[in-house]
């Protein structure tokens, strides 16, 4: 063993720190190869927190290039929202400041790619001024700022920002009205009118009014449903509703790989699963979960994952985030395994109205993934219960649509790397 490899194999030994973490990515590139395994694998026992991906690796990454010990780091912060307000990629202070963009109020949803060379980010409204905008950011200088919707035209904000699964176009809604453009370069594709919103009692209701988007796995219809509006399934392509299933609830929706069918939430933590040709009923479930904030199809649509949250056993009227995973055989529901994540933030609920539309859920090669979100923080976790990430109150997310990545924004924007947390899945 050279040595290198001698001091490579002291800091594994060794109490993980930044300073060891930094000596060891700078090791790992002149390991010898054999050598790369264990050492990934050693790595990846390190608390998470202490893995950033340093600059080079994620040079490489964001190009498409992949290296061995690219599986050793698990989190990159990406810049934070003023450069998405400067329109530019993270700079240093004493750059000029530019008015791109507006989100001085924070941002209320992303969509990510799974290199995350760009991301798509609607801001909050100003609600005394303007809407929220909505832009594509390039997270470095490869990818130009684009302004998809100008804030300064109406007076609400996205609550849902979703990408098609081969991440070339962006669907959100606004005001009644679904949006669809070509990313990153920001092509408006079509928009669809969306049916009056009917509040409860005449009053707001977040919960009720705000639209949810889910694609197929082929990308080829997307559905886009309120309890207030109904359901709308519109062709990716081309924007034309293929149909509108009218509905007393709704929340989050999903759509399995074929879009046959489509999955949303019913009353008192029931789920539903429609055929999208007819808007037939093909089964509907209860969960046992007190609230259903997000479902997600399996690819081969054998499975539906339903984040939500179930009440203590104590029956304290606190319900913290929880999941239920079925096993479908045809349109029966022949397994039910529960999710209870191993640690969470405290105080989070799952029952409160962000949680309601900003959780979010996929399932990819990993298996399920739930990200729950609440005023007192986010936490992701798998279909195991394990607690991969979490972040401090007031921070949004999404996840790439193939399970990769999470992307989360507070005022600082990271990118989180599931290959770094979780066993690696083919490429």
């Amino acid at each position: 063993m050279n040595s290198e490899d001698t001091t490579l194999a002291a800091l594994l030994d060794g109490e993980p720190t930044e300073g060891a973490w930094q000596a060891v990515c700078d090791l790992l590139e002149h390991a010898a190869p054999e050598a790369l395994p264990a050492a990934v694998a050693r790595l990846r026992t390190w608390p998470a927190r202490l893995r950033s991906m340093p600059d080079g690796w994620w040079d490489e990454h964001s190009q498409g290039v992949s290296r061995p010990w690219h599986a050793a780091a698990a989190w990159r912060v990406l810049g934070d929202l003023d450069d998405v307000r400067n329109g530019r990629p993270p700079a240093g202070d004493d750059e000029d400041e530019t008015d791109f963009a507006g989100f001085s109020e924070g941002a209320t949803a992303v969509a990510c790619p799974t290199r995350a060379g760009w991301l798509v980010l609607c801001a909050a409204a100003e609600w005394h001024h303007s809407g929220g905008d909505v832009v594509v950011w390039g997270t470095d200088a490869g990818t130009a700022p684009v302004k998809l919707l100008d804030g300064a035209g109406f007076h609400d904000e996205a609550l849902d920002a979703q990408l098609s699964p081969d991440e070339t176009s962006a669907v959100c809604a606004v005001e009644g009205r679904l949006h669809a453009w070509r990313v990153p370069g920001g092509e408006a594709l079509w928009q669809v009118d969306l049916a009056e919103t009917t509040d409860p009692d005449g009053q707001f209701d977040m919960a009720h009014a705000a639209v949810r988007i889910g694609f197929s796995g082929d990308g080829r219809l997307v559905a886009a449903g309120a309890a207030a509006r109904g359901i709308h399934l519109v062709d990716t392509a081309t924007g034309e509703l293929r149909r509108l299933v009218s509905t007393d609830t709704c929340g989050p929706v999903a759509l399995d790989h074929d879009g046959r069918r489509l999955a949303h939430a019913g009353t008192a933590g029931e789920v539903v699963v429609r055929e999208t040709a007819t808007g037939t009923v093909l089964l509907r479930h209860d969960t046992g979960l007190a609230a259903v904030n997000a479902v997600a199809f399996a690819a081969d649509g054998t499975g539906l994952a339903v984040a939500g949250g179930a009440r203590d056993a104590d029956q304290s009227p606190h319900v913290p985030p929880a999941a239920q995973v079925l096993t479908l055989d045809g349109d029966t529901v022949v397994h039910t395994r529960r999710v209870t994540p191993q640690a969470v933030p405290d105080k989070l609920a799952a029952d409160s109205p962000l949680a309601a539309v900003a959780t979010r859920c996929v399932w990819g090669g990993h298996g399920p993934l739930f990200f729950a979100v609440d005023d007192a923080g986010s936490v992701l976790y798998d279909g195991a219960g394990r607690v991969l990430w979490t972040e401090p109150e007031m921070t949004m997310g999404n996840l790439s649509a193939d399970g990769r990545v999470l992307t989360t924004v507070n005022e600082a924007i990271t990118v989180v790397l599931l290959a770094g947390l979780l066993p690696a899945v083919p490429a």
